[in-house]
């Protein structure tokens, strides 16, 4: 009896924490997203990887010296694009999801700034 409260204690736990990954809210059921606030999700996303991926070539240069100006280049596009996605997108939000998009624009720039 307690291994079987212990896995449904396992499984409703992983279940929260997938949830939360993935829509940035603690439920049990996930509620459904709007095409807005998925395509907003979306450029959070590509802004994020770019980050990582322009922070991986700069450590990857700075331990082994390698030429990693490409992998640069590609996140620097890649952040480009999101901004473009973003600038397009927010014409037609509102409420909390313009308030969002303000936080990521803040987000990209401020990025951007660390870049130089």
């Amino acid at each position: 009896m307690k291994g079987l409260i212990a896995v449904v204690a396992i499984a409703v736990a992983a279940l929260l924490a997938y949830n939360y990954v993935h829509t940035g809210k603690l439920a049990l059921i996930p509620s459904s997203l709007s095409r807005d606030e998925q395509a907003l999700q979306r450029i959070e996303e590509r802004f994020n990887a770019a980050r990582r991926q322009f922070e991986a070539a700069g450590r990857a240069a700075g331990v082994s010296g390698a030429d990693t100006t490409a992998d640069a280049d590609a996140a620097r596009r890649d952040i480009d694009q999101a901004e473009n996605d973003l600038a397009a997108l927010r014409t037609h939000l509102g409420g909390a999801l313009q308030a969002k998009a303000d936080q990521l624009r803040s987000e990209i720039e401020a990025f951007r700034d660390e870049m130089r």
